[in-house]
Protein backbone atom coordinates (compact mmCIF):
# COMPACT_ATOMS: atom_id res chain seq x y z
CA UNK A 1 0.00 0.00 0.00
CA UNK A 2 2.67 2.52 0.57
CA UNK A 3 4.67 1.46 -2.21
CA UNK A 4 1.22 1.81 -4.28
CA UNK A 5 0.90 5.34 -2.65
CA UNK A 6 4.25 6.38 -3.55
CA UNK A 7 4.45 7.18 0.42
CA UNK A 8 8.61 7.32 2.41
CA UNK A 9 7.21 6.38 5.35
CA UNK A 10 9.53 3.80 7.20
CA UNK A 11 8.58 0.90 9.42
CA UNK A 12 10.53 2.86 12.10
CA UNK A 13 8.13 6.36 11.06
CA UNK A 14 5.18 4.25 11.70
CA UNK A 15 6.35 2.22 15.12
CA UNK A 16 7.16 5.94 16.20
CA UNK A 17 3.76 7.68 15.32
CA UNK A 18 2.28 4.32 17.13
CA UNK A 19 4.49 4.73 19.84
CA UNK A 20 3.45 8.62 20.51
CA UNK A 21 0.06 8.05 19.69
CA UNK A 22 -0.04 5.53 22.58
CA UNK A 23 2.36 7.47 25.09
CA UNK A 24 0.23 10.99 24.03
CA UNK A 25 -3.10 9.02 25.82
CA UNK A 26 -1.17 8.81 28.90
CA UNK A 27 0.36 12.30 28.61
CA UNK A 28 -2.96 13.47 28.58
CA UNK A 29 -4.60 11.73 31.43
CA UNK A 30 -1.01 13.05 33.43
CA UNK A 31 -2.01 16.90 32.55
CA UNK A 32 -5.60 16.58 33.64
CA UNK A 33 -5.37 14.65 36.74
CA UNK A 34 -7.87 12.03 35.69
CA UNK A 35 -7.51 8.84 33.73
CA UNK A 36 -9.59 7.70 30.80
CA UNK A 37 -12.26 6.45 33.08
CA UNK A 38 -12.71 9.42 35.20
CA UNK A 39 -10.66 8.34 37.99
CA UNK A 40 -8.79 10.58 39.57
CA UNK A 41 -4.80 9.99 39.53
CA UNK A 42 -3.01 9.78 43.04
CA UNK A 43 0.11 11.62 43.67
CA UNK A 44 2.46 14.32 41.84
CA UNK A 45 1.22 14.82 38.47
CA UNK A 46 1.90 17.21 35.73
CA UNK A 47 -1.60 18.73 36.52
CA UNK A 48 -0.60 19.10 40.43
CA UNK A 49 2.87 20.93 38.69
CA UNK A 50 0.55 22.72 36.58
CA UNK A 51 -2.40 24.30 39.04
CA UNK A 52 0.56 24.89 41.89
CA UNK A 53 2.91 27.09 38.90
CA UNK A 54 -0.38 28.38 38.41
CA UNK A 55 -1.75 29.84 41.82
CA UNK A 56 2.41 31.26 41.84
CA UNK A 57 1.68 33.27 38.44
CA UNK A 58 -1.98 34.62 39.82
CA UNK A 59 -0.04 36.28 42.53
CA UNK A 60 2.09 38.17 40.17
CA UNK A 61 -1.77 39.39 38.07
CA UNK A 62 -3.48 39.63 40.74
CA UNK A 63 -1.19 41.81 42.91
CA UNK A 64 -3.18 45.51 41.36
CA UNK A 65 -6.77 44.36 42.36
CA UNK A 66 -5.51 43.49 46.26
CA UNK A 67 -3.74 46.12 46.24
CA UNK A 68 -6.60 48.57 44.84
CA UNK A 69 -8.79 46.87 47.58
CA UNK A 70 -6.37 47.57 50.63
CA UNK A 71 -6.01 51.27 49.35
CA UNK A 72 -10.09 51.23 49.24
CA UNK A 73 -9.76 50.12 52.91
CA UNK A 74 -7.00 52.17 54.29
CA UNK A 75 -8.97 55.16 52.31
CA UNK A 76 -12.18 54.59 53.46
CA UNK A 77 -11.36 53.44 57.24
CA UNK A 78 -9.11 56.98 57.50
CA UNK A 79 -11.48 59.11 55.86
CA UNK A 80 -14.67 58.30 57.99
CA UNK A 81 -13.14 58.20 61.42
CA UNK A 82 -10.95 61.28 60.88
CA UNK A 83 -7.80 59.95 62.34
CA UNK A 84 -5.37 58.61 59.44
CA UNK A 85 -2.05 56.56 60.20
CA UNK A 86 0.38 58.97 61.71
CA UNK A 87 -1.54 61.70 62.94
CA UNK A 88 -4.15 59.26 64.67
CA UNK A 89 -1.00 57.35 66.67
CA UNK A 90 0.65 61.11 67.40
CA UNK A 91 -3.12 62.29 68.73
CA UNK A 92 -3.30 58.92 70.99
CA UNK A 93 0.07 59.46 72.20
CA UNK A 94 -0.71 63.07 73.58
CA UNK A 95 0.44 64.88 70.82
CA UNK A 96 -1.75 68.46 70.68
CA UNK A 97 -3.58 69.07 67.74
CA UNK A 98 -2.38 72.83 67.97
CA UNK A 99 1.68 71.96 68.23
CA UNK A 100 3.47 72.78 65.45
CA UNK A 101 4.76 69.02 64.76
CA UNK A 102 1.23 67.94 64.29
CA UNK A 103 1.44 69.31 61.34
CA UNK A 104 4.26 67.30 60.45
CA UNK A 105 2.35 64.18 61.01
CA UNK A 106 -0.04 65.31 59.01
CA UNK A 107 2.74 65.93 56.30
CA UNK A 108 3.46 61.54 56.75
CA UNK A 109 -0.08 61.35 55.95
CA UNK A 110 -0.38 62.96 53.06
CA UNK A 111 2.50 61.04 51.39
CA UNK A 112 1.06 58.34 52.42
CA UNK A 113 -1.95 59.23 50.46
CA UNK A 114 0.36 59.51 47.54
CA UNK A 115 2.53 56.60 47.82
CA UNK A 116 -0.58 54.54 48.93
CA UNK A 117 -0.70 51.92 45.86
CA UNK A 118 3.26 51.20 45.74
CA UNK A 119 2.84 50.87 49.76
CA UNK A 120 0.19 48.17 49.43
CA UNK A 121 1.69 46.17 46.31
CA UNK A 122 5.46 45.84 48.24
CA UNK A 123 2.95 44.56 51.67
CA UNK A 124 1.44 42.23 49.54
CA UNK A 125 4.65 41.14 47.86
CA UNK A 126 6.71 40.92 51.15
CA UNK A 127 3.58 38.81 52.82
CA UNK A 128 3.62 36.80 49.59
CA UNK A 129 7.45 36.43 49.74
CA UNK A 130 7.87 37.65 46.23
CA UNK A 131 10.47 39.86 44.41
CA UNK A 132 9.95 42.91 45.24
CA UNK A 133 11.45 45.30 42.34
CA UNK A 134 9.59 43.71 39.56
CA UNK A 135 7.55 46.79 37.70
CA UNK A 136 4.24 47.62 39.31
CA UNK A 137 2.17 47.99 35.99
CA UNK A 138 0.26 45.32 34.25
CA UNK A 139 2.44 41.98 33.71
CA UNK A 140 3.53 40.30 30.31
CA UNK A 141 3.10 36.84 29.40
CA UNK A 142 5.74 35.84 26.79
CA UNK A 143 5.21 32.12 25.05
CA UNK A 144 8.08 30.54 23.59
CA UNK A 145 7.25 26.99 21.47
CA UNK A 146 7.48 26.32 17.77
CA UNK A 147 5.14 28.39 15.76
CA UNK A 148 1.77 26.27 15.85
CA UNK A 149 2.25 26.03 19.55
CA UNK A 150 2.91 29.49 20.54
CA UNK A 151 0.38 31.47 18.42
CA UNK A 152 -2.21 29.16 19.17
CA UNK A 153 -1.93 29.45 22.98
CA UNK A 154 -1.28 33.10 22.51
CA UNK A 155 -4.76 33.42 21.09
CA UNK A 156 -6.09 31.54 23.53
CA UNK A 157 -5.09 32.87 26.35
CA UNK A 158 -5.70 36.76 24.70
CA UNK A 159 -9.22 35.30 24.49
CA UNK A 160 -9.41 34.71 28.41
CA UNK A 161 -8.18 37.46 29.47
CA UNK A 162 -9.99 39.78 26.97
CA UNK A 163 -13.28 38.29 29.40
CA UNK A 164 -11.56 39.90 32.26
CA UNK A 165 -11.69 43.11 33.99
CA UNK A 166 -9.16 45.77 33.02
CA UNK A 167 -7.18 45.14 35.93
CA UNK A 168 -6.50 42.07 35.96
CA UNK A 169 -5.65 42.16 32.47
CA UNK A 170 -2.20 40.48 30.72
CA UNK A 171 -0.21 41.62 27.67
CA UNK A 172 0.29 38.29 25.22
CA UNK A 173 3.16 37.60 23.51
CA UNK A 174 4.65 34.59 21.47
CA UNK A 175 7.22 33.97 19.19
CA UNK A 176 9.42 30.70 18.35
CA UNK A 177 12.83 30.12 20.06
CA UNK A 178 14.70 29.04 17.00
CA UNK A 179 14.10 32.21 14.88
CA UNK A 180 12.45 35.21 16.15
CA UNK A 181 11.69 35.21 19.89
CA UNK A 182 15.18 37.12 20.47
CA UNK A 183 15.06 39.18 18.36
CA UNK A 184 11.46 40.66 18.98
CA UNK A 185 11.22 40.28 22.70
CA UNK A 186 15.05 41.35 23.66
CA UNK A 187 13.91 45.02 23.54
CA UNK A 188 10.91 44.35 25.83
CA UNK A 189 12.43 42.07 28.52
CA UNK A 190 11.54 43.94 31.72
CA UNK A 191 11.63 43.11 35.53
CA UNK A 192 8.61 40.83 36.56
CA UNK A 193 7.80 39.22 32.79
CA UNK A 194 6.38 36.09 32.95
CA UNK A 195 8.16 33.18 30.26
CA UNK A 196 6.26 30.29 29.88
CA UNK A 197 8.76 28.26 27.21
CA UNK A 198 7.65 25.02 25.21
CA UNK A 199 10.25 22.04 24.05
CA UNK A 200 9.36 20.22 20.91
CA UNK A 201 9.03 16.17 21.36
CA UNK A 202 12.43 15.62 19.18
CA UNK A 203 11.43 11.93 19.61
CA UNK A 204 9.77 12.62 15.92
CA UNK A 205 12.06 13.06 13.14
CA UNK A 206 9.82 16.46 11.82
CA UNK A 207 10.99 17.85 15.40
CA UNK A 208 14.34 16.64 16.00
CA UNK A 209 15.92 19.75 14.15
CA UNK A 210 13.71 21.97 16.30
CA UNK A 211 14.53 20.80 19.87
CA UNK A 212 17.82 20.90 19.09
Amino acid sequence: LRKAAGSVMTDRDLSELERCNRDCLAALEDIVGFDRNGTHLPGATTSQQLREKGAHWAKHVLENPIAWILCFLYVMGTVVSGYPLVSGVATAAGLETESKYFYMTRAFDGLIYVFLPQICVLLIRLVQRRPLLHRMVGRAIVIGDCPWVAQTTEAFLSKIFACSYSATGVHVYSGNPADHLVHRMTHRVVRGALLACGRPDGRLSALTSLES
